[in-house]
């Protein structure tokens, strides 16, 4: 035992407290359905490995550049390289990427943001404006906010998807275009047309243009999926993005946030600060400083423990049970929306109850009215499925209580 803790556990009293609080989370993990996280995420093994070697007992910091060299301090730098590459790969960059492990899909799209602005800035000598539909994720605008830039939030059609005649007329061409796309979002889980987007940059020619995209959710399965207009959504060679932003913890499936933002190898060389002296003269491109070195030895095992074959398993399970979960609604006669390639299902919200003992998600729409939404995961089988809706449809389903 480390010779400043007074006891190897807590004490009875509060032990008790903290399995009583375990127990009441493990009983209710497979009621969260509203939100993106897979709740069989089967992590005893990693555990148990990082107890048997002792790493739970170590601090592990990954500071900086995953690929910067001369660098004593501990670190899973090389563990973090194979999982950036890895999911480099998947997105179509062609050795041509750099990116890092980050805390979450914000933080990810936070560092897109924040070299989009530099790389227009270096280009053009000229503020950016920041184009982002108002049904994208709320981080972005949030972001914009906090990273002073300029923005315009652009109209979505009905189903969620950015509209691009909306982009078309408010495109200034004068200025740089920070484009953010969302690949889901937030509550329909709608895919921005990046084609359509991209004819539009094309016909008004703003002085500069940096596409990042959020696939917080999305970006997890769409690369596993056999549909090739699935895949081509998230390859950079065919939808021309320069950075992505994907999340550890949704379909990926590790049980804390963290997550992974890639972008082109020129977008980091354009955005170089000045070499730290007291950190061996590096350079630190990020704008956190410490990030956690076992995000990567998780996601690193993930990787490996799951394989192609499985992702491409799992990708295809959650778009089966979507399917069968909106094949079942709608012989109930409850009015369900799926857009294309997504987990995501809206439908009329049901009554408060269904709500809080499921965890649902719920919006206003103007087109659809009151709305809740389910996300399908890996954990969900058409047992579950039937459970909820024979619950839903006896709790007078489409009725706000």
């Amino acid at each position: 035992m480390p010779r400043f803790n007074a006891y190897p556990r807590p004490q009875p009293g509060e032990m008790a407290e903290l399995d009583t609080l375990a127990a009441d989370l493990v009983n209710r993990r497979f009621n969260q359905w509203g939100y993106p996280f897979d709740q069989d995420v089967a992590m005893e093994a990693y555990n148990r490995w990082l107890a048997d070697t002792g790493l739970a007992d170590i601090t592990l910091i990954n500071v900086g550049d995953p690929w910067k060299k001369d660098w004593d301090m501990l670190s899973s730098d090389v563990i973090e390289r194979r999982v950036l590459d890895f999911w480099a790969e998947r997105y179509g960059f062609e050795n041509n990427h750099w990116g890092v492990i980050t805390n979450g899909g914000t933080d990810g799209n936070m560092h897109g943001l924040y070299f989009g602005r530099k790389v227009l800035e270096a280009e053009t000598g000229k503020a950016p404006i920041l184009y982002v539909s108002e049904e994208a994720h709320y981080s972005v605008k949030k972001l914009a906010d906090i990273q002073n830039i300029e923005e315009c939030v652009v109209r979505a059609v009905p189903t969620g998807q950015m509209d691009t005649a909306d982009l078309e007329a408010k495109l200034d061409p004068s200025r740089p275009a920070l484009i953010a796309v969302a690949v889901g979002g937030t509550f329909k889980s709608a895919v921005d047309d990046q084609a359509a987007i991209n004819d539009v940059i094309e016909r008004v020619r703003p002085c500069a243009v940096y596409r990042h995209v959020d696939m917080a959710l999305m970006g997890g399965y769409l690369p596993f999926l056999d549909d090739p207009e699935a895949r081509a959504v998230v390859d950079t060679r065919k939808m021309r993005f320069d950075s992505l932003a994907v999340s550890g913890h949704k379909f990926i499936a590790l049980n804390e946030p963290c997550g992974v933002f890639l972008c082109r190898r020129e977008v980091l060389e354009r955005t170089q600060s000045a070499p730290i002296p007291y950190l061996a003269d590096t350079v630190i491109p990020t704008i956190s400083c410490s990030r956690s070195g076992f995000a990567a030895l998780k996601m690193y095992w993930r990787i490996l423990t799951t394989t192609e074959a499985g992702f491409r398993e799992q990708a295809e399970h959650v778009l089966a049970m979507t399917e069968y979960m909106r094949t079942r609604l709608e012989e109930r006669g409850v009015f369900a929306l799926v857009n294309p390639h997504a987990n995501t299902i809206c439908f009329t919200r049901p009554a408060d109850r269904i709500v809080h003992e499921y965890a649902l998600a719920c919006n206003h729409s103007a087109e659809f009215g009151d709305l809740a939404h389910v996300v399908v995961m890996q954990y969900f089988t058409r047992e579950l499925i039937d459970r909820f809706i024979e619950e839903m449809t006896s709790s007078a389903a489409g009725v706000v209580s």
